[in-house]
């Protein structure tokens, strides 16, 4: 974060500890900024889909709210603003509130050592530290990735389970505090460490220490759906056949709580945004509420736009904080401007609304200004004139990880994040410059070497800080070749053997001797797999150039073992 960006965001934390709170006289917005909300989730306003719940709240009074779409398609039941939601990542926010709560009673500290309360995770010859877990700095690998790993379905992500899971990693991904990378494994340790410490299970906690006193009477950490829940609309998911649109009912299989599991409603999160201007959990002091709003600050002094369970970063000249929640079924964001006191909230029976937190950062600038923004106009200057220059494979070689795919046709660009994604297409913003179409989420520059070709590629994504991607070549192997990677690996921390086999003139993983996934061969002695997402395989070969094993990388994995059996 830059300083003078920096400097408000402190402002912002200092007027909101002193407990500001204004209470005026009845607000609306005026009927043409209410069409323009409107518009704007028209998809969803239909009796054939599922849909979303919005609020719009400035100086602690609801200007508007509306539901759109459906509760139940099946039993043509409309969704109401009074139905209750699963939200997913967004409940971070409250695992990480019931950890500054513990603080606050002197029962622990942010700085302490997690192997204290946690005894069963490895010494990995790194201190990691509660703070760590919190701003998502603390290098540990994914639990929820390591069990994802085994495919054993995702009945398997549970508490118990990504303990266990983050139990046997023997290595880090990075040294603590070094970088932020964020680990959904993180909070579940956080809401095991709440529970040892409360002698409460976290749901409890939290109940006793957050939602009743904020009379949140509709939430509940759950974890899961087996049991009957008050109000909970049915969450979809969706298949596209032929161009047509099916939705089909969809919800989380797991059973967790502190990363995601919460059940909440509209009303609950008033009262809860509510909370962040006039404090009343703990001991009632403001100094709660700066804490949780504070972002972390990396070992090189940087500071991060990660605070506890929000994101506390600009939004074009206003600064925002802000959490989505994405799990089967369900999409969840709040956004929140406290210099402005206006606040945005989204609720959403459906995985397939992206574009849910683009909107609500957009209705909150248009509520601020109290008119329609208009959308950015594109690059009306000259186009490129040779997109083939732009198109390629470009990987993070840092971490082996983050991979676009660029593509042209009919004169457009597109950008997928592995090779079987969906194809996102592109518009120009600039020479070279590039936004994902119809969602704005990333921005991506082309950068030109002293000859003119282009190698690398910056993407921003909207709110965070960018990464640099390097242009791949893609390899063309032999059949004989190929063969020389076939064979079976085995990871210790996953306590699983890979089958790498060779079929139709490709490597690739063999699962349950049926489903085959292959791979692209690049250059570096890599290959390039997409399951959900990008992951790269980096081989290592002996003297004799046959491969002896490799390491797995993905989002929140790097550099996991797997050795060649013989």
């Amino acid at each position: 974060m830059k300083p003078l960006l920096l400097q408000l965001a402190w402002s912002l934390i200092f007027l909101l500890s002193l407990g500001i709170f204004n209470s005026t006289q009845a607000q609306t917005i005026s009927p043409p900024l209410q069409a323009h909300i409107d518009s704007l989730f028209l998809t969803w306003n239909s009796t054939k889909t599922p849909g979303t719940v919005i609020a719009v709240i400035r100086d602690g009074q609801v200007l508007y709210q509306r539901a759109y779409g459906m509760a139940n398609i099946k039993k043509k039941e409309p969704l109401t603003t009074n139905h209750s939601f699963w939200i997913a990542s967004m409940a971070k926010q409250f695992t990480a509130m019931s950890i500054a709560l513990l603080e606050e009673q002197g029962k622990l500290c942010a700085s302490d050592d997690i192997r204290k309360y946690l005894p069963e995770l490895p010494d990995l010859g790194e201190t990691v530290r509660i703070e760590h877990l919190i701003h998502h700095t603390s290098g540990l690998r994914d639990g929820f990735t390591l069990v994802g790993l085994t495919f054993k379905g995702e009945k398997q992500y549970t508490n118990a389970n990504v303990l266990a899971a983050m139990t046997r990693q023997n290595n880090l991904n990075f040294k603590p505090g070094e970088r932020y990378e964020y680990l959904n494994g993180g909070y579940v340790l956080l809401a095991e460490i709440v529970a040892r410490v409360s002698g409460m299970s976290f749901p409890e906690f939290t109940e006793q220490t957050i939602f009743r006193p904020l009379g949140m009477n509709h939430s509940r950490f759950y974890g899961n759906f087996k049991e009957t829940i008050p109000g909970l609309v049915k969450g979809y998911g969706v298949n596209y056949k032929k161009g047509k649109v099916r939705y089909r009912q969809s919800e989380f299989q797991g059973n967790t709580v502190g990363s995601s599991g919460l059940v909440t409603t509209l009303a609950d999160l008033i009262k809860w945004n509510e909370n962040f201007y006039q404090n009343k959990l703990g001991k009632g002091s403001p100094t709660l509420i700066t804490k949780i709003l504070t972002p972390g600050t990396l070992n090189n002094g940087q500071v991060s736009r990660y605070a506890y369970g929000l994101e506390v970063a600009p939004y074009k000249e206003y600064l925002a904080t802000s959490h989505s929640g994405s799990d089967p079924g369900y999409k969840a964001e709040m956004v929140r401007f406290p210099e402005q006191k206006v606040t945005v909230i989204g609720l959403a029976n459906t995985d397939d609304m992206y574009s849910l937190t683009p909107n609500l950062l957009h209705v909150g600038e248009s509520v601020i200004q109290n008119k329609v923004i208009p959308e950015i106009a594109g690059f009306n200057g000259l186009p490129n004139k040779d997109l083939s220059k732009l198109t390629g494979i470009y990987l993070n070689s840092a971490n082996n990880q983050e991979l676009a795919i660029i593509t042209h046709e009919n004169e457009k660009l597109f950008s997928a994040t592995s090779f079987n994604g969906y194809k996102a297409p592109l518009t120009a913003l600039a020479p070279q410059v590039y936004q994902n179409q119809g969602l704005k989420e990333y921005e991506l520059r082309f950068i030109s070497s002293e000859d003119g070709q282009v190698n690398t590629l910056q993407q921003t994504p909207i709110r965070e800080d960018g990464f640099l991607l390097q242009k791949v070549a893609p390899q063309e192997l032999t059949i004989a070749q190929l063969k020389t990677y076939a064979g079976k690996y085995y990871s210790s921390e996953l306590k699983k053997t890979y089958h790498l086999v060779v079929r139709k003139e490709k490597l690739g993983l063999l699962l349950y001797k049926v489903v085959f996934i292959p791979f692209q061969p690049i250059e570096g002695n890599r290959f390039l797999a997409d399951l959900i997402g990008n992951n790269t395989l980096v081989f290592s070969s002996n003297t004799a150039g046959i491969p002896t094993g490799f390491t797995f990388n993905r989002t929140a994995i790097t550099n996991l073992q797997f050795i060649r059996k013989k």
